[in-house]
């Protein structure tokens, strides 16, 4: 059997058993944005992370170590497909401007998003949280 397949995502998987909701839903760690770790984008000490729930439920969370105590923050928002599944929104409560990010790959473990806004476009790079 010879299997042919056009990934939807620039960069993969180019065929998948498992739904893009089921791959996109979880926790996601960002780990690079616009090529640097997320240590030398968001600072020392800084965790930032996207998790998608299957009911349009979105947390934007990041937790900050100083001085050996942790904190941790959250924004609670909505998400949903965008463009034939091809980009996510994302509306974060209070807020009146929604974020889009283009889908660049999709697989169970792995994410990266394109994210545009004015003149400047930024890849972010995910991990998922077991």
């Amino acid at each position: 059997l010879n299997f042919q397949s056009c990934s939807k995502y620039e960069d993969g998987p180019a065929f998948s058993i498992i739904t893009k909701q089921g791959r996109l839903v979880g926790k996601w760690e960002v780990v690079k944005v616009g090529g640097q770790n997320s240590n030398a984008y968001f600072g020392a000490g800084y965790t930032y992370y996207f998790e998608f729930e299957s009911d349009g439920d979105f947390e934007l969370s990041y937790d900050y170590t100083y001085g050996g105590q942790t904190y941790s923050y959250s924004y609670d928002g909505e998400w949903e497909w965008e463009n034939n599944k091809e980009e996510i929104e994302v509306q974060l409560n209070g807020s009146s401007s929604k974020m889009e990010f283009e889908i660049k790959k999709l697989t169970n473990s792995e994410m990266t998003l394109d994210y545009s806004y004015g003149n400047t476009s930024q890849e972010w790079e995910f991990e998922k949280e077991n």
